[in-house]
């Protein structure tokens, strides 16, 4: 009897599993990869491109374009919780998927809770994509002025 795995986030954890996704789909086993960006971006090297050393595509794996090309189905959300006794992982959507393996490589998240007021110049460093809007905005002031960051 096929299995349903589902992977919550493309990270490091999973990429071992994402690589091998032929291998479950082939067996008969349905794999969905739930993820809020197509990309997972190398957190390691997002300093490097803060600084314009990298660019996006230099620090990003293509996490749908590896899913989809292997037979998966990649689902482009946010989980917003799990029902672990009927099987059931819910997105943001509402949609439940049900799974007979369910594994979280999610990431992490910066709470914004204890700044005092919302600013334009107050970037988060994750998700990383938020670092390629700080960068814009760096380079923008820093075309008009010098400044300290």
């Amino acid at each position: 009897m096929a299995k349903k795995l589902v992977l919550v986030g493309g990270g490091h954890a999973h990429m071992v599993t994402l690589e091998n996704i032929h291998t479950f789909i082939k067996k008969g086993h349905e794999v969905i990869v739930i993820g809020p960006s197509d990309y997972h971006y190398y957190s390691g090297i997002g300093p490097g491109m803060l600084g314009t050393t990298y660019s996006p595509d230099d620090i990003r794996f293509a996490t749908r374009d590896v899913v989809e090309n292997q037979g998966g189905t990649f689902i482009r959300e946010y989980v917003s919780h799990i029902d672990p006794k009927e099987k059931l992982v819910y997105t943001e959507s509402g949609t439940a998927l049900p799974y007979d393996v369910l594994s979280f490589n999610a990431g992490s998240y910066v709470d914004r809770s204890c700044v005092s007021e919302e600013s334009a110049d107050i970037f988060s460093v994750k998700p990383i994509e938020k670092l390629i809007q700080a960068q814009e905005r760096i380079l923008e002031l820093a075309s008009k002025a010098p400044i300290t960051i």
